[in-house]
C-alpha cells in the first residue's frame, strides 16, 4: 500500500529500495500472456536445514543489498548505504574497498544490483543509469543506459558476452487505469546494444500498482494491498520467472528459445480474514501516527481496487544458480518465519526450510547460500550458509 514519503522495499533476493513520494512509484502495467502449462510435480516433504558456515561482522556494513562469491573464495559485499563494494577474504577480513559517492569512473550514486563472473564484477547504478565493470578492485569500463525507457532493476553476466540489464516499464497513465490493479512488464537489454530489447519467449511480469483518487480528485500512484513484486532472476544461461500472482514458474535460455514451465498456474486464493483484520489494525496504527494525512483513504482504496476479494500472493522472491532455485513463499508481515522451497531443474520440490524475517538471502551457488542477517538492534552481519537435508548427519 502506498504511503506518501515512506520507504518501500522489495522482497529478499534482488532487492530495490525506493523512496516513494506522491508522484513516484516504480511499477508498470502487465497484460495477459501465453506460456506453456505443465502438471505441477508432486510435492515432497523433505525438510532442509541451513547450516551456518560463517558469520561475518563488520562496522563497515551499511545497508547490504548483495553478497556474491568471487573466484578463489573471496566475498564481494555491496553496500548500498555507503555506496561501495567490500572485498572480503574467506574468513571475512577486509581486503579491498571499491567505489565511493560520486559521478566519475568507479563511483556510484545508487547501487541497485551486482553480478560476478570469476573475478569480474558488474554493478548497476540506478540513479546514474549505467553499468560499471571491475576486475576485482580495478575499474575496467562502463556502459551508459540513459537511452532506455523504464526503471533498471537487475544486472547479470550472460553466456552471450556482455552483461544484460532488466528494466521495468509501464504504459502511459490514462483515465481508464484509475482504480485498476496494473503490472509492469520487465524487458531485457544488453549493455553493449541498449537500443533494442532482447527477445524473450514469455512476458516477464513485474511489480503491481494502481492509480487512486486523492483529495480534490487528484490522481496518485500506490501499491494495492497484498501486492506482488517482480520475482525473477537472471543467470549465465537464462532467466527464471516466478509469477507471484498466479504461482507459475517458467525458465527460458538466452536467445529467445522456447520456455519451459516448471510450475503451472494455480487458482487464486483469497486473503484469510485474520490477515485482513491485521491489515486494518496496522492501517489504523499508522493513521494515528500520521494525523497530517488521510491515511485510511489510501488504505481503503488499496483494498477496494481488488473488488470483492483480495487475492493472496504466492511468492516474494526467487534466487537461482541456473540449476536449482530457491523460492520465497508469501507470508504476512505479522509472521516471524517465512517458508522457502528448493526446486530442482524440472521444477520438482527438493525440500523446504523456514527462515526468520531478519535474514535476507542474496545468492545461491551449488547449495551455498549467501545472505545478510540483522540482530535486535538492526546491526547487519553477512551469512555463509549451506543447504542440506535434515536427516543428513554430514
Amino acid at each position: 500500500m502506498y504511503v506518501p514519503g515512506l520507504k518501500y522495499r522489495c522482497p529478499a533476493g534482488r532487492r530495490r529500495s525506493v523512496l516513494v513520494g506522491p508522484c513516484l512509484l516504480i511499477a508498470v502495467a502487465g497484460c495477459e500472456r501465453e506460456s506453456p502449462e505443465v502438471e505441477t510435480p508432486p510435492e515432497t516433504a523433505v525438510q532442509l536445514v541451513l547450516d551456518t558456515v560463517n558469520v561475518v561482522h563488520s562496522d563497515l556494513f551499511h545497508r547490504v543489498e548483495g553478497v556474491r562469491r568471487l573466484r578463489g573464495g573471496d566475498l564481494a559485499v555491496m553496500n548500498a548505504g555507503s555506496l561501495n563494494l567490500l572485498l572480503l577474504d574467506s574468513l571475512g577480513d577486509l581486503k579491498e574497498t571499491i567505489g565511493r559517492l560520486g559521478q566519475g569512473p568507479g563511483e556510484f550514486q545508487g547501487m541497485l544490483d551486482m553480478d560476478i563472473e570469476g573475478d569480474s564484477i558488474v554493478v548497476l547504478d540506478g540513479l546514474m543509469r549505467r553499468v560499471q565493470l571491475f576486475h576485482r578492485d580495478s575499474f575496467v569500463t562502463m556502459w551508459p543506459l540513459r537511452g532506455i525507457t523504464g526503471t533498471p532493476e537487475q544486472v547479470a553476466f550472460s553466456s552471450g558476452g556482455g552483461p544484460v540489464v532488466a528494466f521495468g516499464t509501464r504504459p502511459d497513465a490514462g483515465q481508464g487505469n484509475v482504480m485498476r490493479v496494473l503490472r509492469e512488464t520487465v524487458e531485457l537489454y544488453r549493455v553493449d546494444d541498449p537500443g533494442t530489447a532482447l527477445e524473450t519467449s514469455v512476458e516477464i511480469p513485474g511489480d503491481e500498482f494502481f492509480y487512486g483518487r486523492g483529495e480534490g480528485g487528484a490522481t496518485f500512484m500506490g501499491m494495492p494491498a497484498f501486492n506482488v513484486w517482480s520475482t525473477y532472476d537472471l543467470t549465465r544461461t537464462g532467466v527464471i520467472v516466478a509469477d507471484g500472482r498466479d504461482g507459475r514458474v517458467v525458465s527460458f535460455p538466452w536467445g529467445g528459445q522456447v520456455a519451459r514451465a516448471l510450475r503451472a498456474a494455480s487458482p487464486p486464493a483469497p486473503v484469510p480474514q485474520a490477515e485482513m483484520d491485521r491489515f486494518w489494525q496496522r492501517a489504523e496504527t499508522v493513521a494515528r501516527r500520521r494525523p497530517d494525512m488521510d491515511y485510511m483513504t489510501f488504505a481503503r482504496q488499496a483494498v477496494d481496487v481488488w473488488g470483492e476479494s483480495v487475492p493472496r500472493p504466492f511468492y516474494e522472491a526467487v534466487i537461482t544458480d541456473g540449476s536449482e532455485t530457491l523460492m520465497k513463499h508469501f507470508a504476512p508481515s505479522s509472521s516471524d518465519l517465512v517458508e522457502w522451497s528448493l526446486l530442482g531443474g524440472d521444477g520438482e520440490t527438493l525440500g523446504t526450510f523456514n527462515l526468520g524475517r531478519a535474514t535476507e538471502l542474496h545468492s545461491l551457488r551449488s547449495r551455498e547460500v549467501l545472505g545478510v542477517g540483522r540482530d535486535s538492534l538492526d546491526v547487519e552481519h553477512v551469512l555463509v550458509l549451506r543447504i542440506r537435508e535434515a536427516a543428513d548427519d554430514g
